[in-house]
């Protein structure tokens, strides 16, 4: 799924729980990795799979704990602009943090395990990928949409409780 919001379904379990998963962990890290295949289709298509390193559990790690790394370190920006949102996080621990970074980032390898073929997610242990095709396409856009729009919902309700 390059470059598509359907990753930030993963965001209702922030929604429903404010005080786990950090909402910019999940954001970021539930989508940064598709700069990978953005570089091999339009920057140096023909030069690399599509999803290669970034796309395993191995990749994921790393990106999960950089990108918590530098969430905590914006701390301040960053809660700021989600108060913005009337999401406040302020209270939330950099445990959780890292917590929200790697499961976000580890649920977009697993989403795209089911319909990349060229993804090797349990590198460098296997080059076997064993959930591809187990979960059609069409299914899981129906699924990552279906959150998408309940993230959405979710959302909305909370600002009506706080007006």
């Amino acid at each position: 799924m390059p470059l598509t919001p359907f990753h930030w379904s993963i965001l209702i379990f922030g929604l429903l729980s404010l005080s786990f998963f950090y909402i910019p962990a999940l954001i970021i890290s539930s989508s940064i990795m598709d700069i990978e295949p953005f570089y091999y289709m339009f920057i140096s298509p023909g030069t690399g799979a599509l999803h290669g390193f970034f796309h395993t559990y191995v990749g994921a790690t790393i990106i999960g704990v950089v990108v918590a790394f530098v969430l905590i370190k914006l701390r301040k920006p960053t809660d700021s602009l989600m108060s913005r949102f009337k999401l406040d996080q302020t209270k939330i621990t950099e445990k959780f943090i890292y917590i929200s970074s790697i499961f976000a980032a580890y649920s977009h390898i697993f989403l795209d395990s089911f319909m990349h073929g060229d993804m090797k997610p349990f590198w460098p242990f296997t080059a076997v990928n064993p959930l591809l095709g187990l979960i059609s396409v069409n299914s899981i856009y129906l699924i990552t949409g279906c959150g998408l729009v309940s993230v959405v919902l979710v959302y909305l309700l909370r600002l009506s409780k706080i007006r």
